[in-house]
């Protein structure tokens, strides 16, 4: 496995960008490295937290196309770029495996707190955006048909130090097991969200800026989490989505609407609920 915390925590990676990191990670990581001599195995619970799978479809038979050197060249290269996103939306790159790319944001001090994860995940749901623009515009992975899948799931895991001498910081739990799940059978280029990650984004408008050449990262679009607006909408949601709607249109910028529907995804055992897009 291809792991770039191996021999190190993953925020060694971040510190090359200069990254913030919350307090609930540094708190973590602090608490786990010193009673490592005592307890390896120590392990902290997280309440809330919003857990990043994306992995790239057709990549091996790109690397069977390319090569192994070239192909390893274009992960590092994307990597790094979505390492910059992450620093950006405050959330914490983990490691990649491979093609496999696995990042976290936590909520920081006020981590019961709904609004907090809320944010979060907000974030989380950017990244994913951008990640996937990102790839989009690569030549070499759009000319071979390579793209980007995500899961991102939301709730409560276990963080750490993990017990194996060359193993750094991890994550682990059902809340983990499951945003791979939605990374894994997912269709290419789509975004998976769990249904607690669907409650907490429902009806949510988030903007996002212009993109130019000098920043491909950003985009002209707003998503919503949810139907369009329609007749069964209460009234008070109804009116205050159109506000915003109206809003947006007054800033004169030509925005584009991306909805996350659902989705039954069919794993290998089980129909998976799902919200895409």
């Amino acid at each position: 496995m291809d792991l770039r915390n191996t021999n190190h925590t993953p925020f060694s990676l971040q510190e090359k960008h200069c990254v913030v990191l919350s307090p609930t990670v540094s708190k973590v990581l602090s608490t786990t490295l010193e009673t490592k001599s005592s307890a390896a195995n120590l392990k902290s619970c997280i309440k809330n937290a919003v857990v990043i799978f994306c992995d790239l479809s057709g990549f091996q038979q790109l690397s069977v196309k390319y090569g192994d050197i070239t192909c390893a060249r274009l992960v590092d290269s994307l990597f790094s770029e979505f390492d910059v996103l992450a620093a950006d939306l405050h959330l914490s790159p983990l490691k990649t495996n491979g093609d496999q790319y696995i990042a976290v944001g936590f909520n920081g001090e006020h981590s019961s707190t709904t609004h907090s994860l809320l944010n979060a995940l907000v974030n989380a749901i950017e990244f994913a955006f951008r990640a996937r623009e990102l790839v989009n515009s690569n030549d070499l992975l759009a000319s071979s048909s390579s793209q980007l899948r995500v899961g991102i799931a939301t709730g409560s895991l276990l963080a750490g130090q993990s017990s194996r001498p060359l193993a750094g910081f991890d994550i682990w739990g059902t809340t983990v097991n499951r945003a791979a799940m939605l990374e894994q059978y997912t269709a290419p280029n789509t975004i998976a969200i769990c249904e607690k990650s669907y409650s907490l984004v429902k009806r949510q408008i988030i903007h996002r800026s212009s993109a130019s050449a000098n920043n491909p990262c950003s985009f002209n679009t707003y998503f919503t989490c949810g139907s369009n607006i329609n007749a069964n909408t209460e009234l008070s949601t109804r009116e205050h989505d159109k506000r915003k709607l109206s809003e947006s249109k007054m800033c004169g910028e030509n925005r584009k609407e991306t909805t996350f529907l659902p989705k039954q995804l069919h794993t290998k055992t089980m129909l998976m609920s799902a919200y895409v897009c």
